[in-house]
């Protein structure tokens, strides 16, 4: 049994280890720049029209309080003809560039030459912009420059610029010596190329130890860690947890109505199998069990909620529970706005499981040790009771574990159709509003509850049933 729940717990937390890498990656494949996300909230001060010198401090500024200047995962992979720490370049759209450089030249150590040119104009120039024409037009130019994927596009704008300047009388001899040396590290890039084709195509493997992003997000969730959100900079676990106990109590009540209804009727329905009522039951739940609950939800706010046929319950929300003057008045209120969305996830969980409960009863009903007992006289009812329900909730028990990520993703659409500020909706608004800070914890906190629930379901199906050998 203690072997079991340690080789089910071992695979669980190596289950949401890889579900976590999969989080990761994808929450870095989002478009967009994060830190250009992060640099609205944490410096308002700067815009897209503050000087390009002052917007990239400001962004490494950021990327360094965040740990987004670290090295993705633990190990890097990149094409032989990278140079070192090439994953490292900020800002993030200059690393795009530079690798696109790179891609095209299979030079390595000349692109980078050219992005320290580029840079090293930029740092020159744009201090001091404003100050003359030429500087202003450096600045700008140079700032564009390292954003451009196509060197022989950025060959022709640079070579376009050096031309205006030498017809500008105030020009510089530095400033056109300098675009020069840009021009000619362009050249030899798009003729030459890389002489060393030996290593073009070999991998770099490059070990980053645990001081990488990866790594700093993880302990971030299990510490929880202060997250802001990109929508309104408030810290995204107190979202997170203020959304959660609305969903567990959601979930909560729903999942306590199906089980004890669900196993209640089933055992009924087994035990009357083939009367005209069960027949009715039968059909009832088999329709409950195909209707959508977002097309029930809506059935309910049509029909109840509206007034085009009744108006007993509110539409939507948690309406004013928490101006209540007392307990009962509060759970009133919210007995009010939860009995519609604890219905639409009650009704589908309950037929699944009444019908499932049938059939292990029925399973049960057909048994040698059932013929056996009616062969000794025992009544019908006895032989329920005591022997058919109690090993006919054994294979119910896996059933009532897999209801719970069911109730979970249902109540994702039950949430935002009632306005039920429940972790559902907040998944909702925040993908919608590309609030990734949130999601992600979202997700891996929806993730940990399905495999754990499982685990858990294995453990007491073993616990149960010892003659069950789980895997």
């Amino acid at each position: 049994m203690i072997l079991s729940f340690i080789r089910r717990f071992s695979n669980a937390i190596l289950l949401l280890w890889i579900i976590s890498i999969i989080a990761f990656w994808l929450s870095k494949l989002t478009p967009g720049d994060e830190v250009m996300d992060y640099l609205s909230i944490d410096d308002p001060r700067y815009n897209i029209n503050s000087n390009p010198l002052e917007l990239q401090n400001a962004y490494l500024q950021i990327a360094h309080r965040r740990g987004l200047d670290l090295p993705m995962f633990y190990w890097s992979v990149s094409p032989g003809y990278y140079p070192k720490n090439v994953n490292l370049i900020l800002p993030l759209d200059e690393r795009k560039s530079l690798k696109s450089w790179i891609d095209q030249t299979k030079n390595g150590n000349g692109s980078l030459l050219l992005h320290d040119q580029l840079k090293s104009g930029l740092q020159t120039y744009c201090p001091i912009s404003n100050s003359l024409a030429a500087h202003d037009v450096l600045c700008q130019h140079f700032n564009s420059a390292l954003k451009t994927n196509d060197l022989k596009l950025l060959q022709n704008n640079m070579l376009a610029v050096k031309e205006a300047l030498l017809k500008d009388t105030i020009a510089i001899p530095e400033i056109t010596n300098q675009l020069s040396l840009i021009l000619l590290s362009c050249d030899q890039l798009l003729e030459q190329g890389n002489s060393d084709v030996a290593t073009t195509w070999l991998p770099l493997i490059e070990w980053n130890g645990t001081h990488n992003q990866y790594h700093q997000w993880m302990s971030g969730l299990l510490s929880q860690r202060p997250l802001t959100s990109l929508v309104d900079g408030l810290n995204a676990w107190t979202k997170i947890f203020d959304a959660l106990k609305w969903t567990l109590l959601l979930n909560g009540l729903a999942f306590l109505l199906a089980i004890l209804l669900g196993v209640g009727i089933g055992i009924w329905s087994g035990a009357h199998d083939g009367m005209p009522l069960e027949r009715i039951i039968n059909w009832i739940l088999f329709a409950l069990f195909a209707l959508p609950s977002f097309w029930l939800g809506t059935l309910f706010i049509y029909s109840l909620t509206s007034g085009e046929w009744l108006s007993i319950f509110p539409s939507g929300g948690l309406g004013s529970y928490q101006r209540a003057g007392s307990v009962i008045e509060k759970w009133s209120i919210l007995f009010s706005h939860l009995l519609l969305p604890v219905m639409c996830l009650t009704l589908g969980a309950l037929a699944y499981v009444s019908r499932q409960m049938k059939q292990s009863v029925l399973h049960q009903m057909e048994q040698p040790y059932v013929k056996a007992l009616r062969a000794q006289g025992i009544s019908e009812r006895t032989i329920l009771k005591k022997h058919v329900i109690r090993n006919a909730l054994f294979p119910v028990i896996t059933i009532i574990g897999g209801s719970v990520p069911a109730l979970l993703s249902g109540s994702l659409i039950v949430e935002v159709i009632f306005s039920i500020p429940g972790m559902g909706r907040l998944m909702y608004n925040s993908l919608l509003a590309h609030d990734w800070p949130v999601v992600f914890p979202v997700l891996m906190l929806g993730a940990a509850i399905t495999v754990f629930s499982y685990v858990l379901t294995d453990v007491v199906y073993k616990w149960a049933d010892p003659r069950v050998k789980t895997v």
